[in-house]
């Protein structure tokens, strides 16, 4: 007998039998109660999150913020109302806990007592943020603590964003404030930068004058030096000074001792000089006699030459003739110096006049003299003690010429640096000015509106695209049912279906694996059929492709139909137990519940290769995901682990019937 007909050949043997027939109808549709029951019970479970009951509580007492009474915990009370994320009950703190603890309620939220005192510290030197208390228990249900905490921190967003919202509109309507504020201090700026620009020009002048005051103590000091080097000299000069001056004090005194006798020989040197004058007149009065007579006697031997021609001839005559000659020359010429000697005389005796009266002046005036010569010298000697004193102290002074000299130069390199800083205090104001205009400018073209307010408040508006449509949670955890679901048929079918050794002398190792294969895979066929007809029919799961949908269940099915068969095949009654280890760790490692990335490691390395990874992921690729390459590569890795199944059944088959027993048992 063939492996067909012992297919034929079982069914009808389990139909007669009410108890099979019970048991194959309760097989067919297992993996529809796994799948429908599952899909059906967490469909859209956040779609009802309003029927989740969560106490509230406010204990706000209010504050003031400025000149405004706040009462932010009434307002958070009143969004909660308007709010329909969550089933919200307000009730007393009391009642609150209890009913956490009683299981009436999954979350408990309080506003504190200091909320709006907090809130109204947002603009404080340290501000306080408020906070919403939440307390949760989990044992008594884990997702919906993590669900009520999510909804919260959502409604708590955007209670902060109300808030945020209020004080911006605050904030701007302080901006036009502040636009004038700004443009004033623009204006205030350039009259900064005015006086800055005027204290620069001062400063430069300013340097200028410790430029020429340091020339100038450069000079002095220069000066002090020659003058304190001829001080030495001055000072020996001085003591020459009085030196001479006492040596003028004993000249004039002997001078005017001497000037008696002067005078008496000059009044005996005018008498004689006028004696003499007098006397003079009469010589010249003989003397003009005597030329005359000269004269005369002249003409009488020029007279007597003439009428005595032979006179000429007499040698004693020619001489006594050039005798009168010469004797009239020379008394003409005695009377030309005697008039000229008279004349002289009278000047003399005027001239000695004149001296007698300045000697009388001369006299008066030495006296004089005299006692200023002896003032003097008693001046000098003041004098030099006094110049002796102005050493010492021009000493002094020279020294501080010299310290003077060197302190105006730290003047001249501060004005210097002052020069530089003025000129960077002028650039920095110029451009504060300009930036403070800017500022006013921008500042005061802010608009206070709607827009601008819900833009500061929530800046960033997260936009949310996805490659793939999931409506539901029920749609996006249907590929892990549907894989769970059709595991568990698998090891319903072992269970019943007669997968056991057969002992029969007509049946080889094919057959036998025939025979199952045409079991498990009839079952496994109309489970994926009823299932598909009720998730798409009834639940109204939608899938990316109805006929690749259906396809894909028949191969995961057949696949888990056929690797279940393997391991019963092989190790008989210990495979159906191996099966169910199988399923837990699948269930555990194939990424169906959280990503692979947050299980253990080493095990989710391996959970990788199992069938149900592979399962999982058609199946995630066929509902939403549409990448029907990546189907078409998952399908391909489900069929290679069908195939490598049913050659490791097939080699175990045909070593358990490679002898034929005499009798023939049917196992189960």
């Amino acid at each position: 007998m063939n492996g067909l007909q012992l297919i034929k050949r079982d069914f009808m043997a389990m139909w007669k039998h009410s108890h099979g027939r019970i048991a194959l109808i309760f097989l067919l549709i297992v993996p529809l109660i796994y799948a429908g029951f599952f899909l059906a019970g967490y469909w859209n479970p956040y779609g009802k999150l309003d029927n989740l009951p969560v106490a509230v509580v406010n204990k706000d007492t209010g504050a003031m913020m400025g000149k405004d009474h706040i009462k932010a915990g009434k307002d958070f009370v009143k969004e909660l109302k308007e709010n329909k994320e969550l089933d919200f009950h307000f009730m007393s703190e009391e009642k609150a806990n209890k009913g956490l603890k009683d299981g009436d309620y999954y979350m408990v939220i309080t506003v504190p007592e200091d909320f709006s005192k907090h809130i109204s510290t947002l603009m404080d030197k340290h501000p306080v943020p408020a906070q919403l208390l939440s307390k949760t228990n989990p044992g008594g249900n884990f997702v919906a603590s993590q669900i009520s905490t999510t909804a919260i921190e959502k409604i708590n967003e955007k209670i902060s964003n109300s808030i945020t919202k209020t004080y911006a509109k605050g904030v701007f309507d302080k901006f036009q404030t502040l636009g004038k504020g700004l443009k004033k201090a623009g204006d205030g700026a350039d009259e900064l930068h005015t006086g800055i620009t005027n204290a620069k020009d001062a400063v430069a002048k300013l340097n200028n004058g410790f430029g020429q005051l340091d020339q100038g103590m450069n000079q002095l000091s220069n000066g002090s030096h020659k003058l304190l080097n001829g001080e030495e000299t001055l000072s020996a000069g001085a003591a020459n000074l009085e030196k001479g001056s006492l040596s003028l004090a004993d000249g004039t005194k002997k001078l005017s001792a001497g000037m008696n006798t002067l005078k008496t020989g000059e009044q005996q040197v005018a008498n004689g000089a006028k004696q003499w004058s007098s006397s003079n007149g009469k010589l010249l009065q003989g003397q003009t006699k005597a030329n005359n007579t000269a004269k005369l006697l002249q003409q009488q031997m020029d007279a007597y030459t003439k009428s005595h021609p032979d006179a000429k001839k007499d040698p004693a005559f020619l001489k006594m003739q050039a005798m009168a000659t010469g004797l009239a020359q020379a008394t003409e010429q005695l009377e030309t110096g005697q008039t000229q000697l008279a004349q002289g005389a009278e000047k003399i005796t005027a001239g000695q006049e004149s001296v007698h009266a300045g000697m009388e002046s001369f006299s008066a005036n030495l006296d004089k003299a005299a006692s200023g010569a002896s003032e003097l010298a008693a001046g000098t000697t003041k004098f030099s003690n006094g110049f002796e004193e102005w050493s010492k102290g021009y000493t002094t002074l020279n020294s501080a010429i010299d310290k003077a000299a060197e302190g105006t130069k730290p003047f001249k390199e501060g004005t210097a640096k002052l020069m530089d800083g003025m000129g960077q205090l002028s650039d920095g104001s110029s451009t504060l000015s300009s930036k403070l205009k800017v500022a006013a400018s921008k500042t005061s073209g802010i608009s206070n509106n709607d827009a601008l307010t819900d833009m500061f408040s929530e800046p960033v508006i997260l936009k949310e695209t996805s490659l793939s449509n999931v409506p539901n949670y029920g749609s996006g955890i249907a590929p892990y049912f549907l894989s769970l679901a059709f595991y568990v048929g698998g090891i319903m079918a072992s269970n019943i279906l007669p997968l056991g050794r057969r002992k029969e002398r007509i049946v080889n190792g094919t057959h036998h694996l025939i025979n199952k294969l045409g079991l498990v895979y009839t079952i496994g066929f109309i489970q994926a059929m009823i299932v598909d007809a009720i998730v798409l029919g009834v639940i109204k799961l939608e899938v990316a492709s109805v006929p690749l949908f259906m396809l894909s269940s028949v191969i995961v099915s057949f696949t888990f139909m056929t690797f279940i068969l393997m391991l019963v095949t092989v190790f008989g009654l210990v495979g159906k137990f191996l099966a169910v280890t199988f399923l837990v760790f699948q269930l555990a490692t194939c990424g169906g519940t959280f990503p692979m990335e947050l299980g253990t490691p080493l095990l989710s390395k391996v959970g990788q290769w199992m069938p149900m990874a592979h399962s999982l992921k058609s199946m995630q690729e066929v509902i939403s995901l549409g990448n029907w390459h990546e189907l078409q590569s998952q399908l391909l890795y489900l069929v290679i682990y069908l195939a490598a199944a049913i050659l490791v059944a097939w080699v175990a088959s045909h070593i358990q019937h490679r002898e034929k027993p005499a009798e023939e048992v049917v196992t189960s």
